[in-house]
């Protein structure tokens, strides 16, 4: 592959459109081989699983109780990939840039690229998901704290890209949970909000972005997927963020009812600078972790992928670095945080 070419070619309409609306483009990066089975194998086997999620799901986009976690302990990269190609699975390999150097220098490329392209581009960092999921998966309707993009090079899906700040699609105290980590990206989702959805059929060799926090909702059509997803900060990024939390605390802790979510002028940028104060201070409470716990582990030859764990349920390897699953004196099964993790707080 000739290194001068340009992994981005996008069109000057839709860089000028990055960020502010739902777009779909080209990229070049499934010209690599950095996501052949074989590639893949490879970074199962050396990634570390405390960073790899694994879910399955149902077939009802309104039914999310579906989406269960999966155990990977035991499970070899064969057996992941296996289990993804014919199961109802989803594999989030997370912080890919930190373990493996030619997914990092991959993605600095396209990022340098879009700084290039698109006036005032400045991300503070990037982190990098490579996502594996089934023929059929799924994902639920949520929406992301952070802003991002999906570069699709593996398989065929359709994705559902619901309005920004409409508080029909998401409402203003969930999004101040979610930036808060007080809650995961799920929100309460009806059919009838497809009729306001920018929908996308996506092959290998598309990318897709959305404004931030915009909802979404992802079905696989067919084979195999692959798709990086890479999650940014910006100043704008942080300053939205910043705002939301500071409703929150300032709203529910002090009853100073602050619903504004005006991200400029002198009362936005002082409600920040409060927040910013409180939180030095150690005043703004942060939640700890979710624990995964799963009832199901994978199994490359059940249908599925995976199947039922055998006794009591586990504890996933990606919550098994921050909690413990212990008998108590009655002999009930309990959750308890890793002391280390107690301590550092």
């Amino acid at each position: 592959m000739n290194d001068i070419q340009k992994l981005v070619p996008w069109t000057k309409e839709q860089a000028s459109a990055f960020g502010c609306r739902a777009i779909k483009a080209r990229h070049c990066l499934a010209d690599f081989e950095l996501f052949s089975d074989e590639a893949l194998t490879t970074l199962l086997e050396s990634h570390p699983r405390e960073a790899l999620q694994a879910f399955t799901m149902g077939s009802d986009v309104t039914q999310r109780s579906d989406w269960q976690p999966v155990d990977t302990s035991g499970a070899t990269a064969a057996d992941l990939l296996k289990s993804a190609s014919h199961g109802r699975l989803w594999f989030n390999i997370h912080h890919v840039q930190q373990f493996h150097s030619a997914y990092r220098d991959i993605t600095d490329r396209v990022f340098a690229e879009l700084r290039e392209m698109c006036p005032g581009f400045q991300p503070l960092n990037c982190d990098v998901t490579l996502i594996i999921s089934s023929p059929a998966a799924l994902v639920y309707y949520h929406a992301d704290a952070q802003p991002n993009l999906l570069w699709h090079l593996r398989g065929h899906k359709r994705i559902w890209i619901y309005p920004e700040g409409v508080r029909k699609f998401i409402a203003q105290e969930l999004m101040e949970d979610i930036f808060a980590s007080f809650a995961d990206e799920e929100a309460a989702y009806t059919p009838d909000f497809d009729h306001r959805a920018t929908q996308f059929d996506v092959s290998p060799g598309d990318v897709v972005c959305w404004p931030q926090n915009a909802p979404h909702r992802v079905t696989n059509l067919e084979g195999l997927n692959v798709s990086l997803s890479t999650v940014f900060q910006t100043e704008a990024s942080e300053r939205r963020k910043l705002t939301y939390c500071a409703n929150r605390l300032f709203r529910r802790t002090y009853h100073i009812p602050l619903w504004s979510t005006k991200e400029t002028g002198m009362a936005a940028g002082l409600k920040r600078t409060a927040f910013r104060a409180f939180r030095k201070m150690g005043w703004v409470h942060t939640p700890p972790r979710r624990a995964y716990i799963a009832k199901l582990r994978i199994d490359p030859l059940a249908p599925s992928g995976c199947s039922p764990v055998a006794g009591d349920s586990v504890l996933t390897e990606f919550s098994r670095k921050d909690f413990m699953l212990q008998k108590d004196e009655l002999g009930t099964i309990v959750l308890r945080q890793q002391e280390y993790h107690r301590s550092a707080k």
